[in-house]
Protein backbone atom coordinates (compact mmCIF):
# COMPACT_ATOMS: atom_id res chain seq x y z
CA UNK A 1 0.00 0.00 0.00
CA UNK A 2 3.15 2.58 0.68
CA UNK A 3 4.99 1.43 -2.33
CA UNK A 4 1.85 2.48 -4.12
CA UNK A 5 0.91 5.45 -2.28
CA UNK A 6 4.91 7.09 -3.00
CA UNK A 7 4.54 5.55 -6.55
CA UNK A 8 1.48 7.98 -7.03
CA UNK A 9 2.40 10.65 -5.17
CA UNK A 10 5.87 10.56 -7.33
CA UNK A 11 3.70 10.07 -10.45
CA UNK A 12 1.38 13.42 -9.94
CA UNK A 13 4.90 15.25 -8.72
CA UNK A 14 5.84 14.58 -12.08
CA UNK A 15 2.86 15.65 -14.04
CA UNK A 16 2.89 18.33 -11.97
CA UNK A 17 6.15 19.55 -12.46
CA UNK A 18 5.82 18.70 -16.30
CA UNK A 19 2.65 20.78 -16.73
CA UNK A 20 4.61 23.79 -14.68
CA UNK A 21 7.41 23.49 -16.92
CA UNK A 22 4.71 23.56 -20.14
CA UNK A 23 2.95 26.44 -18.62
CA UNK A 24 6.01 28.30 -17.67
CA UNK A 25 6.95 27.41 -21.61
CA UNK A 26 4.07 28.58 -23.22
CA UNK A 27 3.74 31.99 -21.26
CA UNK A 28 7.08 33.11 -22.94
CA UNK A 29 6.29 31.09 -26.09
CA UNK A 30 6.95 33.77 -29.08
CA UNK A 31 6.71 33.22 -32.88
CA UNK A 32 4.71 36.29 -33.30
CA UNK A 33 2.54 38.85 -32.18
CA UNK A 34 3.73 41.03 -29.36
CA UNK A 35 7.22 39.96 -27.66
CA UNK A 36 7.18 39.13 -24.42
CA UNK A 37 9.42 42.40 -23.72
CA UNK A 38 7.10 44.74 -25.09
CA UNK A 39 4.50 43.44 -23.63
CA UNK A 40 6.07 43.68 -20.22
CA UNK A 41 6.59 47.04 -21.21
CA UNK A 42 3.09 48.11 -21.65
CA UNK A 43 1.90 46.53 -18.11
CA UNK A 44 4.64 48.62 -16.37
CA UNK A 45 3.21 51.64 -18.47
CA UNK A 46 -0.21 50.40 -17.18
CA UNK A 47 -2.17 50.19 -20.15
CA UNK A 48 -3.45 47.37 -19.54
CA UNK A 49 -5.03 48.97 -15.94
CA UNK A 50 -8.73 48.70 -16.58
CA UNK A 51 -8.59 44.91 -18.08
CA UNK A 52 -11.26 42.81 -16.29
CA UNK A 53 -12.32 45.47 -13.79
CA UNK A 54 -15.57 46.64 -15.78
CA UNK A 55 -18.72 44.60 -17.06
CA UNK A 56 -21.93 45.86 -18.33
CA UNK A 57 -24.66 46.46 -15.78
CA UNK A 58 -27.53 45.37 -18.36
CA UNK A 59 -27.88 43.85 -21.88
CA UNK A 60 -30.46 44.10 -24.17
CA UNK A 61 -31.25 43.43 -27.64
CA UNK A 62 -32.20 46.72 -30.16
CA UNK A 63 -33.04 45.56 -33.43
CA UNK A 64 -31.17 44.09 -36.42
CA UNK A 65 -29.43 41.99 -34.14
CA UNK A 66 -27.78 44.11 -32.09
CA UNK A 67 -27.62 44.24 -28.50
CA UNK A 68 -26.59 47.08 -26.37
CA UNK A 69 -24.60 46.63 -23.27
CA UNK A 70 -25.05 49.37 -21.06
CA UNK A 71 -22.08 50.49 -17.85
CA UNK A 72 -22.60 51.42 -14.58
CA UNK A 73 -20.84 54.96 -14.36
CA UNK A 74 -20.52 53.53 -10.51
CA UNK A 75 -21.36 55.34 -7.31
CA UNK A 76 -18.07 57.41 -7.80
CA UNK A 77 -18.32 57.49 -11.43
CA UNK A 78 -15.05 55.61 -11.97
CA UNK A 79 -16.20 52.91 -14.62
CA UNK A 80 -16.93 53.93 -18.24
CA UNK A 81 -18.99 57.18 -18.82
CA UNK A 82 -18.96 59.95 -21.27
CA UNK A 83 -17.92 63.44 -21.44
CA UNK A 84 -20.15 64.79 -19.16
CA UNK A 85 -20.78 62.06 -16.99
CA UNK A 86 -23.67 59.99 -18.92
CA UNK A 87 -23.45 56.16 -19.18
CA UNK A 88 -21.36 54.33 -21.39
CA UNK A 89 -22.71 51.87 -23.63
CA UNK A 90 -21.32 49.35 -26.57
CA UNK A 91 -23.04 46.95 -29.15
CA UNK A 92 -22.60 44.03 -30.64
CA UNK A 93 -23.70 41.82 -33.36
CA UNK A 94 -23.27 38.23 -34.02
CA UNK A 95 -22.47 36.79 -37.31
CA UNK A 96 -19.32 34.63 -38.14
CA UNK A 97 -17.87 33.85 -34.53
CA UNK A 98 -14.64 33.63 -36.07
CA UNK A 99 -14.26 37.06 -37.84
CA UNK A 100 -14.52 39.96 -35.50
CA UNK A 101 -14.61 43.80 -36.30
CA UNK A 102 -13.87 46.37 -33.12
CA UNK A 103 -15.13 49.58 -34.63
CA UNK A 104 -14.37 53.22 -32.71
CA UNK A 105 -16.89 55.29 -33.94
CA UNK A 106 -15.33 58.90 -34.49
CA UNK A 107 -17.03 62.23 -33.46
CA UNK A 108 -14.48 65.29 -32.85
CA UNK A 109 -12.34 66.27 -29.67
CA UNK A 110 -12.54 68.85 -27.18
CA UNK A 111 -9.55 69.88 -24.89
CA UNK A 112 -9.63 73.23 -22.43
CA UNK A 113 -11.50 76.40 -24.44
CA UNK A 114 -12.25 74.14 -27.76
CA UNK A 115 -15.43 72.20 -27.30
CA UNK A 116 -15.87 69.95 -30.78
CA UNK A 117 -16.71 66.33 -29.46
CA UNK A 118 -19.24 64.17 -29.09
CA UNK A 119 -21.39 64.51 -25.94
CA UNK A 120 -23.35 61.03 -25.83
CA UNK A 121 -22.88 57.54 -26.68
CA UNK A 122 -27.12 57.57 -27.45
CA UNK A 123 -26.55 59.45 -30.69
CA UNK A 124 -24.69 56.99 -32.02
CA UNK A 125 -26.66 53.90 -31.65
CA UNK A 126 -26.95 51.37 -33.25
CA UNK A 127 -24.75 51.90 -36.10
CA UNK A 128 -25.24 53.85 -39.53
CA UNK A 129 -27.52 53.43 -42.38
CA UNK A 130 -26.55 50.38 -44.68
CA UNK A 131 -23.52 51.98 -46.56
CA UNK A 132 -19.87 51.01 -46.77
CA UNK A 133 -18.93 48.10 -43.78
CA UNK A 134 -22.83 48.46 -42.83
CA UNK A 135 -23.77 47.39 -46.13
CA UNK A 136 -25.54 43.83 -45.78
CA UNK A 137 -27.69 43.72 -48.92
CA UNK A 138 -25.34 44.69 -51.80
CA UNK A 139 -22.54 41.69 -51.61
CA UNK A 140 -19.93 44.54 -52.24
CA UNK A 141 -19.12 44.48 -47.82
CA UNK A 142 -16.08 42.26 -47.70
CA UNK A 143 -17.07 42.31 -43.86
CA UNK A 144 -20.46 41.49 -44.05
CA UNK A 145 -20.68 38.42 -42.62
CA UNK A 146 -17.99 39.64 -39.38
CA UNK A 147 -19.06 40.03 -35.98
CA UNK A 148 -18.88 43.38 -34.77
CA UNK A 149 -18.47 44.86 -31.43
CA UNK A 150 -19.42 48.73 -31.96
CA UNK A 151 -17.87 51.64 -29.55
CA UNK A 152 -19.44 54.81 -29.49
CA UNK A 153 -17.56 57.60 -28.68
CA UNK A 154 -18.33 59.92 -26.35
CA UNK A 155 -15.00 60.77 -24.41
CA UNK A 156 -13.94 63.53 -25.95
CA UNK A 157 -10.30 61.87 -25.89
CA UNK A 158 -9.80 60.00 -29.14
CA UNK A 159 -10.31 56.78 -26.76
CA UNK A 160 -6.84 57.83 -25.09
CA UNK A 161 -7.38 59.95 -22.32
CA UNK A 162 -7.70 59.11 -18.62
CA UNK A 163 -8.49 62.60 -16.29
CA UNK A 164 -11.03 64.10 -15.22
CA UNK A 165 -10.59 68.08 -15.87
CA UNK A 166 -12.84 70.82 -13.67
CA UNK A 167 -13.93 73.36 -16.15
CA UNK A 168 -16.31 76.21 -15.76
CA UNK A 169 -16.41 77.41 -18.96
CA UNK A 170 -17.18 73.59 -20.08
CA UNK A 171 -20.10 73.59 -18.12
CA UNK A 172 -21.22 77.10 -19.16
CA UNK A 173 -21.13 75.73 -22.65
CA UNK A 174 -22.70 72.53 -21.98
CA UNK A 175 -25.72 74.51 -19.99
CA UNK A 176 -25.84 76.81 -23.28
CA UNK A 177 -26.05 73.92 -25.74
CA UNK A 178 -28.77 71.99 -23.81
CA UNK A 179 -30.74 75.25 -22.31
CA UNK A 180 -30.53 73.95 -18.72
CA UNK A 181 -30.18 76.26 -16.19
CA UNK A 182 -27.11 77.52 -14.81
CA UNK A 183 -25.08 75.57 -12.24
CA UNK A 184 -26.50 72.09 -13.31
CA UNK A 185 -24.30 71.35 -15.73
CA UNK A 186 -21.27 68.99 -15.36
CA UNK A 187 -18.28 70.97 -13.89
CA UNK A 188 -15.66 68.59 -15.41
CA UNK A 189 -14.63 66.98 -18.27
CA UNK A 190 -14.56 63.40 -17.86
CA UNK A 191 -11.52 61.73 -20.60
CA UNK A 192 -12.29 58.22 -19.77
CA UNK A 193 -11.18 57.34 -23.08
CA UNK A 194 -9.19 54.35 -22.21
CA UNK A 195 -11.57 52.74 -19.65
CA UNK A 196 -14.18 52.99 -22.54
CA UNK A 197 -12.33 51.38 -25.05
CA UNK A 198 -10.49 48.47 -22.48
CA UNK A 199 -14.42 48.03 -21.73
CA UNK A 200 -15.18 47.17 -25.34
CA UNK A 201 -12.51 45.38 -25.94
CA UNK A 202 -13.20 43.10 -22.24
CA UNK A 203 -16.74 43.01 -23.94
CA UNK A 204 -15.52 41.52 -26.78
CA UNK A 205 -13.31 38.48 -25.78
CA UNK A 206 -16.48 37.35 -23.08
CA UNK A 207 -18.88 37.46 -26.41
CA UNK A 208 -16.30 36.25 -28.98
CA UNK A 209 -13.52 34.42 -27.26
CA UNK A 210 -12.80 32.31 -30.82
CA UNK A 211 -12.44 34.96 -33.34
CA UNK A 212 -9.06 34.04 -34.99
CA UNK A 213 -8.90 37.17 -37.24
CA UNK A 214 -9.65 40.51 -35.46
CA UNK A 215 -9.80 43.93 -37.21
CA UNK A 216 -9.41 46.66 -35.10
CA UNK A 217 -10.64 49.58 -36.84
CA UNK A 218 -12.01 53.08 -36.61
CA UNK A 219 -13.39 56.51 -38.39
CA UNK A 220 -11.97 59.97 -37.42
CA UNK A 221 -11.40 60.23 -33.85
CA UNK A 222 -12.22 56.05 -33.65
CA UNK A 223 -9.21 56.11 -35.89
CA UNK A 224 -6.85 57.58 -33.99
CA UNK A 225 -7.89 55.46 -30.93
CA UNK A 226 -7.76 52.47 -33.54
CA UNK A 227 -4.08 53.07 -33.69
CA UNK A 228 -3.17 54.25 -30.21
CA UNK A 229 -3.56 51.65 -27.38
CA UNK A 230 -6.78 49.35 -28.70
CA UNK A 231 -4.17 47.06 -30.55
CA UNK A 232 -2.61 46.51 -27.20
CA UNK A 233 -5.83 45.61 -25.36
CA UNK A 234 -6.51 43.49 -28.04
CA UNK A 235 -3.16 41.31 -28.49
CA UNK A 236 -3.45 41.29 -24.51
CA UNK A 237 -7.02 39.68 -24.47
CA UNK A 238 -7.49 37.57 -27.61
CA UNK A 239 -3.64 36.43 -27.49
CA UNK A 240 -0.56 36.57 -29.86
CA UNK A 241 -1.86 33.41 -31.95
CA UNK A 242 -4.77 35.62 -33.67
CA UNK A 243 -4.79 37.72 -36.88
CA UNK A 244 -4.46 41.15 -35.45
CA UNK A 245 -5.00 43.84 -38.03
CA UNK A 246 -5.81 47.68 -37.56
CA UNK A 247 -7.66 49.96 -40.12
CA UNK A 248 -7.56 53.81 -39.52
CA UNK A 249 -10.60 55.86 -41.47
CA UNK A 250 -9.21 59.10 -41.65
CA UNK A 251 -7.43 59.62 -38.10
CA UNK A 252 -4.41 61.15 -39.30
CA UNK A 253 -2.35 60.49 -36.05
CA UNK A 254 0.20 62.96 -37.58
CA UNK A 255 -0.42 66.56 -35.93
CA UNK A 256 0.64 70.02 -36.70
CA UNK A 257 3.50 70.90 -34.75
CA UNK A 258 2.94 74.31 -35.28
CA UNK A 259 -0.10 74.42 -33.40
CA UNK A 260 1.43 74.64 -30.28
CA UNK A 261 -1.47 75.05 -27.95
CA UNK A 262 -3.99 73.18 -28.71
CA UNK A 263 -1.05 70.12 -28.64
CA UNK A 264 -0.07 71.24 -25.09
CA UNK A 265 -4.03 71.75 -24.32
CA UNK A 266 -4.55 68.10 -24.93
CA UNK A 267 -1.59 66.52 -23.67
CA UNK A 268 -2.46 68.28 -20.44
CA UNK A 269 -6.21 67.35 -20.31
CA UNK A 270 -6.10 63.83 -22.16
CA UNK A 271 -2.91 62.42 -20.22
CA UNK A 272 -2.48 59.60 -22.71
CA UNK A 273 1.17 59.67 -22.90
CA UNK A 274 1.67 58.36 -18.57
CA UNK A 275 0.95 55.03 -21.17
CA UNK A 276 3.47 55.07 -23.37
CA UNK A 277 6.50 52.11 -23.25
CA UNK A 278 9.54 53.34 -21.79
CA UNK A 279 11.56 51.85 -25.37
CA UNK A 280 9.37 54.43 -27.11
CA UNK A 281 11.99 57.60 -26.96
CA UNK A 282 10.36 59.14 -30.02
CA UNK A 283 6.61 58.83 -28.22
CA UNK A 284 6.27 62.27 -26.96
CA UNK A 285 2.62 63.96 -25.96
CA UNK A 286 3.61 67.07 -28.10
CA UNK A 287 5.53 65.56 -30.94
CA UNK A 288 3.75 62.80 -33.74
CA UNK A 289 1.32 60.13 -33.29
CA UNK A 290 3.05 58.08 -35.49
CA UNK A 291 5.81 57.20 -33.20
CA UNK A 292 3.61 54.58 -31.41
CA UNK A 293 2.74 52.83 -34.40
CA UNK A 294 6.48 52.31 -35.18
CA UNK A 295 7.07 51.00 -31.88
CA UNK A 296 4.02 48.46 -32.32
CA UNK A 297 5.34 47.50 -35.49
CA UNK A 298 8.44 47.17 -34.59
CA UNK A 299 7.21 44.97 -31.49
CA UNK A 300 4.45 43.13 -32.68
CA UNK A 301 6.07 40.93 -35.99
CA UNK A 302 2.67 39.77 -37.49
CA UNK A 303 0.39 42.79 -36.64
CA UNK A 304 -1.13 44.52 -40.02
CA UNK A 305 -2.52 48.04 -40.40
CA UNK A 306 -3.49 50.49 -42.80
CA UNK A 307 -4.12 53.71 -43.17
CA UNK A 308 -6.99 55.76 -45.13
CA UNK A 309 -7.28 59.38 -45.95
CA UNK A 310 -8.38 61.58 -48.52
CA UNK A 311 -5.22 64.39 -49.07
CA UNK A 312 -7.04 67.87 -48.91
CA UNK A 313 -9.92 66.61 -45.90
CA UNK A 314 -11.35 69.96 -44.22
CA UNK A 315 -12.86 67.72 -41.34
CA UNK A 316 -9.05 66.69 -39.98
CA UNK A 317 -7.49 70.12 -41.49
CA UNK A 318 -10.01 71.93 -39.13
CA UNK A 319 -9.13 70.18 -36.20
CA UNK A 320 -5.15 70.62 -36.87
CA UNK A 321 -5.60 74.04 -37.54
CA UNK A 322 -5.14 73.83 -41.32
CA UNK A 323 -7.92 76.00 -43.16
CA UNK A 324 -7.43 79.50 -43.80
CA UNK A 325 -7.75 82.38 -41.59
CA UNK A 326 -9.81 84.44 -43.61
CA UNK A 327 -13.69 84.49 -44.61
CA UNK A 328 -14.31 82.88 -48.13
CA UNK A 329 -14.76 86.14 -50.03
CA UNK A 330 -11.74 87.35 -49.54
CA UNK A 331 -9.40 87.47 -52.70
CA UNK A 332 -6.81 85.73 -50.87
CA UNK A 333 -9.18 82.27 -49.35
CA UNK A 334 -8.69 80.19 -52.46
CA UNK A 335 -4.52 81.02 -52.33
CA UNK A 336 -4.76 80.14 -48.64
CA UNK A 337 -6.97 76.78 -49.28
CA UNK A 338 -4.73 75.13 -51.47
CA UNK A 339 -1.52 76.00 -49.12
CA UNK A 340 -3.21 75.05 -46.21
CA UNK A 341 -4.68 71.62 -48.14
CA UNK A 342 -0.97 70.71 -49.76
CA UNK A 343 0.24 71.69 -46.08
CA UNK A 344 -2.08 68.39 -44.96
CA UNK A 345 -1.40 66.22 -47.87
CA UNK A 346 2.43 66.57 -47.51
CA UNK A 347 2.04 65.68 -43.66
CA UNK A 348 0.25 62.65 -44.06
CA UNK A 349 2.29 61.21 -47.21
CA UNK A 350 5.14 61.90 -45.30
CA UNK A 351 4.64 60.85 -42.02
CA UNK A 352 2.82 57.99 -42.48
CA UNK A 353 5.12 57.17 -45.47
CA UNK A 354 8.08 57.16 -43.18
CA UNK A 355 5.90 53.95 -41.38
CA UNK A 356 5.59 52.06 -44.94
CA UNK A 357 9.27 52.82 -45.79
CA UNK A 358 9.79 50.72 -42.34
CA UNK A 359 7.35 48.23 -42.48
CA UNK A 360 6.52 47.96 -46.33
CA UNK A 361 4.95 44.75 -46.19
CA UNK A 362 2.61 45.26 -42.98
CA UNK A 363 2.00 49.16 -42.85
CA UNK A 364 0.51 50.69 -46.33
CA UNK A 365 -1.42 54.16 -47.01
CA UNK A 366 -4.91 54.23 -49.51
CA UNK A 367 -4.61 58.25 -49.75
CA UNK A 368 -7.43 59.68 -52.16
CA UNK A 369 -6.07 62.56 -54.23
CA UNK A 370 -8.45 66.16 -54.81
CA UNK A 371 -10.87 65.60 -52.69
CA UNK A 372 -11.76 67.08 -49.33
CA UNK A 373 -14.26 64.81 -47.93
CA UNK A 374 -14.08 63.10 -44.28
CA UNK A 375 -13.77 59.00 -43.65
CA UNK A 376 -14.75 56.60 -45.64
CA UNK A 377 -15.73 52.64 -43.97
CA UNK A 378 -18.80 53.98 -43.29
CA UNK A 379 -19.80 56.78 -46.05
CA UNK A 380 -20.28 56.08 -49.89
CA UNK A 381 -16.95 56.85 -49.85
CA UNK A 382 -16.16 53.11 -49.55
CA UNK A 383 -16.59 52.76 -53.27
CA UNK A 384 -14.56 55.46 -54.61
CA UNK A 385 -11.36 54.92 -55.70
CA UNK A 386 -7.51 55.64 -55.97
CA UNK A 387 -5.07 55.05 -58.99
CA UNK A 388 -8.07 52.87 -59.89
CA UNK A 389 -8.56 50.59 -57.08
CA UNK A 390 -12.12 50.75 -55.02
CA UNK A 391 -11.40 51.06 -51.96
CA UNK A 392 -13.99 48.11 -50.76
CA UNK A 393 -11.25 45.75 -52.64
CA UNK A 394 -8.51 47.33 -51.21
CA UNK A 395 -10.14 46.50 -47.80
CA UNK A 396 -10.67 42.93 -48.58
CA UNK A 397 -7.01 42.47 -49.95
CA UNK A 398 -5.76 43.84 -46.47
CA UNK A 399 -8.19 41.57 -44.66
CA UNK A 400 -7.91 38.44 -46.71
CA UNK A 401 -3.75 38.87 -46.81
CA UNK A 402 -4.03 38.82 -50.67
CA UNK A 403 -0.28 39.37 -52.13
CA UNK A 404 -2.36 42.18 -54.54
CA UNK A 405 -2.42 44.66 -51.38
CA UNK A 406 -0.81 47.47 -52.43
CA UNK A 407 0.34 51.01 -51.10
CA UNK A 408 -1.45 53.37 -52.50
CA UNK A 409 -0.58 57.19 -52.49
CA UNK A 410 -2.54 59.28 -55.38
CA UNK A 411 -0.68 61.82 -57.03
CA UNK A 412 -2.55 65.13 -57.59
CA UNK A 413 -4.23 66.09 -60.83
CA UNK A 414 -2.30 68.78 -63.30
CA UNK A 415 -3.69 72.05 -62.79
Amino acid sequence: MKHALSLFLLLALSLWTADASADSKAKYKYKGGLNPHAAAELKEANVDKYVGKFQPAASAPVGEGWIKHTFDPGASFDGPICVAGSPYSVFSRKRNPRKLLIMLQGGGACWQGFYNCNIFSESQEPPPPPVGIWDDESGLNPLDDWSVVYLPYCDGSVFTGDNDVPDAEWQAFFEAALGLPAGSGPPARFHRGLRNVTAGIDLAKHEFPRARRILVAGSSAGGVGATAFAPFLARMAFGNDRKLMVFNDAGPVAINLADTGAIAARAADWQFDQFYPASCTDCDALGQGTALIKWRLHNDRTIREAFYSTDFDTTNRFFMNLLPTVSPDDPTYQTEFLLTGLAYRDLIISEHGEINDLFPHRYRRFIRAGSITHTALQTPDFNESANGVKLRKWLKKFVNRQRSWKDIVEELPAP
